[in-house]
């Protein structure tokens, strides 16, 4: 098979994704090509949305780089949030953030019809709204981060409480122990003198 071939039967097959459906579930690490249509929440498979986000970014580094830089940014702490999965519940907060705002495009401008990477509508729609991106994932890194890091003092407080509460606990039970004995001295005095 040549090269030729090879690129029409891509171009084929991406042109026919949509029709026969074949975009609904890439594998991992597959591309995405199409803007995926289904934007349930209960269906939360973030994938397909991320993949696309990816494929954007793939397709705009000659056309538009700095667009292209800023989609590998988001995707790089995308990343690093997932290489630290103790920092979140469930799903990686950055995918539901870039999920939200590819389905705000998909239910506001373009319910229905196939959008493509390279579509120069969701292109000018990013370009708007990628600083806005940008902080959103910023701010949900931020959270995950101030929760860890809050968890940890907590915990290391609560060790340095438990050495005094341990030295508090033993002066009580000492203290205890005298008090218990005074009463039960009163008590044996009280019962000879009767």
């Amino acid at each position: 098979m040549t090269l030729i071939h090879a690129v029409r039967i891509s171009l084929v097959c991406l042109f026919l994704a949509p029709i026969t459906g074949s975009w609904a579930a890439p594998l991992p690490g597959e591309p995405t090509y199409l803007l995926p249509l289904n934007c349930s929440e209960l269906l939360p498979d973030n994938s397909a949305f991320v993949s696309y986000f990816d494929s954007v970014g793939r397709g705009q580094v000659v056309a538009d780089k700095a667009l292209s830089q800023k989609i590998f940014r988001i995707l790089a702490l995308r990343q690093k949030l997932n290489d630290s999965p103790s920092l979140f519940d469930g799903a990686n907060p950055v995918d539901v953030v870039i999920r939200r705002t590819l389905c705000y495009y998909r239910q506001q401008k373009d319910a229905l019809q196939p959008v493509p990477y390279y579509d120069p509508k969701i292109l000018s729609f990013l370009k708007e709204n990628i600083g806005e991106l940008e902080k959103k994932v910023e701010a949900v890194i931020l959270e995950c981060q101030y929760k860890v890091i809050s968890k940890e003092l907590l915990e290391t407080r609560a060790k340095k409480n438990q050495a005094m509460v341990e030295s508090v606990k033993k002066q009580a039970e000492k203290t205890a122990d005298q008090v218990f004995d005074k009463i039960h001295q009163q008590a044996l005095r009280k019962a000879k003198q009767q």
